[in-house]
């Protein structure tokens, strides 16, 4: 039998006495409060995921590891690695490390990770990580004063921090360190074993037209373009009879990346954990989501739903609208381990 663990390691919150498994019987989790009060909360998102081999069912400790995968390394904080040194986890056999996207958000820890991993690993990735990606800070900032602009143009802007800047990813550095980047926009198989199949997904089309967005730049070609974020990824986790489906930041949007999984297996989607990019969603783009989610055709008539990172709180509450429709929707602290 195969035993998967989704360990939280970087998220915005840490809630030493959340009790969800206790609370609402959510047997598939768990939480270590001795653990969660020494961990530190970043505005960012990693994961540790390990599958197992169960080969002995009164004795998980005989369980063979077939993959241990990193999925996103945290922010610049590096809580990542203060969350994993406090619980003991090691990364020295890594099997492979994933960005969602190369954001700082999701990608903050990958040096240092690396250089922790003692054989080479492969880093999946797109190549939109090799722009230089520019995030505005002052709100009265218009699209026109950065959308065509050179690098030039916009330095007294970067200067007075009302636009911040993200390197590209520096491929020799993670060479160096044994990482071997592998750029794909296609669907990416990570594991194929009797019970689990495990796909990072490619590039995800862009449909509704509710999930566009037009506030985010790279430099491309000398000069500053709309940056659609085609990098955003999500792991797709099928097993026989359901899908779990983790996200990074979710800039594809929530109902375009639910068509991306639909089309790919008509398996329902039991739990989706990560991040679903509403913090600054309006209300009628929340619940024209929470409909969408209503229409699904859900496992055992339910969905499980762990919004965390950039989802926002309004989405969480405005989930509690649908709760008699079978989604269950909870925030959760760095340090959940979900097992499946």
């Amino acid at each position: 039998m195969i035993q998967i663990e989704i360990i939280l390691l970087t998220n915005n919150i840490v809630l030493p006495f959340q009790q969800l498994k206790q609370d609402y019987q959510l047997d598939f989790i768990e939480l270590n409060k001795l653990f969660s009060t020494k961990s530190l909360a970043e505005h960012g998102l990693g994961f540790l995921i390990n599958v197992y081999e169960d080969q002995d069912s009164d004795n998980f400790a005989n369980s063979k590891l077939l993959k241990k995968i990193i999925f996103d390394t945290g922010g610049p904080n590096l809580t990542f690695l203060h969350n994993s040194d406090v619980r003991g986890y090691q990364f020295y056999d890594t099997d492979m490390l994933i960005l969602s996207h190369w954001h700082y958000d999701h990608s903050g820890g990958l040096i240092k990770i690396l250089e922790r991993i003692e054989k080479e690993v492969p880093v999946i990735c797109h190549e939109s990580a090799t722009f230089e990606r520019f995030f505005r800070r002052e709100k009265n900032l218009k699209i026109e004063d950065l959308k065509g602009k050179s690098r030039e143009e916009i330095l007294p802007l970067l200067s007075s921090l009302k636009i911040v800047n993200q390197a590209p990813i520096d491929l020799k550095k993670i060479k160096d360190l044994n990482g071997q980047v592998q750029f794909t926009r296609d669907p990416y198989e990570i594991l194929n074993v009797d019970g689990l199949k495990i796909v990072l997904s490619g590039e995800i089309p862009r449909n509704h037209i509710e999930e566009d967005f037009n506030n985010f730049f790279s430099l491309q070609d000398g000069t500053l373009k709309t940056d659609k974020i085609l990098d955003d990824k999500c792991l797709i986790l099928e097993f026989d009879e359901n899908i779990v489906l983790i996200n990074g930041c979710c800039h594809s949007g929530l109902m375009n990346t639910l068509d991306y999984v639909k089309n790919y297996s008509n398996k329902p989607i039991s739990h989706i954990i990560g991040g679903f990019h509403m913090a600054s969603a309006s209300d009628k783009r929340i619940r024209i989501s929470l409909e969408y989610l209503n229409s699904l055709d859900m496992f055992n008539n339910t969905i499980y739903l762990f919004p965390i990172h950039c989802s926002g709180e309004k989405f969480r509450q405005l989930s509690k609208d649908y709760e008699s429709a079978g989604i269950k929707c909870y925030d959760v602290s760095v340090g959940t381990k979900f097992c499946f």
